[in-house]
């Protein structure tokens, strides 16, 4: 059993796919876009983005991934 140094780490097998992606609360990113925050947890209840929930009240959103979403779906 590895020994707690007081940071988080993750097995390398989770953490590969989380190397280098931001991830961000509801608001921030919500204000940034100018959107409301209940329309990214409506695109995550359809599945179109992922939520990652820290614990019971933090939930995450990968700020790419929110990105690519809204510039897919651009018209133009």
């Amino acid at each position: 059993m590895q020994k707690s140094t007081g940071s988080l780490t993750a097995p390398a097998a989770q953490s590969e796919g989380l190397a280098g992606r931001r991830f961000a609360k509801a608001k921030p990113i919500a204000a940034r876009l100018g959107i409301c925050t209940r329309t990214l947890f409506r695109w995550a209840d359809a599945g179109m983005i992922a939520r990652h929930k820290i614990n019971a009240r933090v939930v995450l959103f990968d700020e790419a991934e929110v990105a690519a979403l809204i510039d897919s779906a651009r018209i133009g």
